[in-house]
């Protein structure tokens, strides 16, 4: 097949799923919605945060202070080594951390204990709430404990950090969410025009599976683009949420993810035969993998789940999206997800080519 003849059926495939108003639009509403109702709510919610201890005394003293912070409502305690909590606070994942140094016990003992409190500086109505917070728990600890008003001094020191809001970690999982509707729809339009005896009538046409695949794929991965840009475009416009990094590795992580949710609807298409069938598996598919692939909240799986959420294509998505708009990740961060992509499409591919029928 010649290039313009190429170029033409893309363009009238194109065409098509643009007149199909109902096929794109809700995807892209759903996450317009999402977007707005999420980021509505959680916008102006600049309390709550996330609190982590590193106690390196670990004595009897030192925990107390532990417990004592760990009673506090709306401050989600964290522990771990001073390493991983101050990484954790640079990247924006946590409102301040505490340190309790060795000898904390022994110093008390002489009246001379302190605190390191290390915040992020990047949101001035949350330095005041934190910083105020921490306070309170150790005049509290003071009074309570040890019967004296200033036996623990707090030294602060501001930490220049990423603050990633929640409407910032939702927007790129809305572009995953409607990257992945969008094209695992191909394999309802297939099934649909198997119905029809369009599939038979292109059979007997000199269009191979393979050239017919091809130009689907380049038409839905212009439809999603389009609607990555105008998901992207809304949530800087209203919510003030930047591409921090590069826009060609933005647009290169869309295609692996058109690509790969393209495979998984061809194969779908491949295996069923009518099209009540593919829209229930289509929905038994995508429904899982929303909330599996972190499209909406951050997820901590069990290790029973685990091996099932590192597997599904959305959250690999999700997690590159994540990395170019809300982190500025480059080729190094982004190698893993993009191979996992990959394996996705060429299996997924592969695997519907074989099983392709004209009818």
């Amino acid at each position: 097949m010649s290039g313009s003849a190429f170029l033409q059926l893309v363009v009238s495939q194109a065409t098509m799923l643009r007149r199909n108003t109902g096929f794109w639009l809700s995807s892209i509403m759903m996450a317009v919605l999402s977007m707005a109702v999420f980021g509505w709510m959680f916008n102006f919610d600049t309390q709550a945060f996330e609190l982590a201890v590193v106690d390196e005394d670990r004595t009897e003293s030192s925990q107390a202070l532990v417990q004592a912070f760990d009673k506090l409502e709306n401050v989600e305690l964290k522990q771990g080594s001073q390493e991983d909590e101050l990484e954790s606070l640079e990247q924006g994942d946590r409102g301040a951390v505490v340190i309790v140094p060795r000898g904390f016990g022994a110093d008390l003992n002489e009246g001379d204990a302190s605190l390191l409190v290390y915040y992020d500086n990047s949101d001035p109505i949350q330095i005041g709430y934190v910083t105020s917070t921490v306070d309170a728990v150790v005049d509290d600890y003071n009074a309570r404990v040890l019967g004296q008003t200033s036996a623990v001094r707090v030294e602060r020191q501001a930490v220049a950090t990423k603050n990633v809001r929640f409407i910032d970690f939702l927007t790129p999982g809305m572009v995953g969410m409607t990257i992945m509707w969008v094209n695992l729809g191909v394999g309802f339009l297939l099934v649909t025009w198997r119905e029809q005896g369009i599939l038979r009538r292109l059979g007997v046409t000199p269009l191979s599976p393979g050239i017919l695949i091809a130009s689907q794929a380049v038409s839905f991965a212009l439809i999603s683009l389009t609607q990555t840009v105008i998901i992207l475009s809304m949530g800087f416009l209203i919510f003030d949420v930047e591409v921090t990094g590069s826009y060609l590795w933005l647009a290169l992580t869309v295609i692996l993810g058109v690509l790969a949710m393209l495979s998984i609807g061809y194969v779908i298409a491949s295996l069923l035969r009518t099209v009540t069938s593919v829209n229930a598996v289509i929905n038994l598919v995508a429904f899982p993998m929303i909330f599996l692939g972190r499209s909406y909240f951050s997820l901590d799986p069990p290790a029973s789940v685990a091996p099932v959420v590192n597997f599904i294509p959305l959250t690999h998505l999700n997690d590159a999206l994540r990395e170019v708009v809300n982190h500025g990740g480059g080729l190094g961060d982004l190698w893993l997800s993009w191979t996992i992509l990959a394996a996705w499409i060429v299996s997924g591919f592969v695997l519907s080519i074989r099983l392709f029928r004209w009818q």
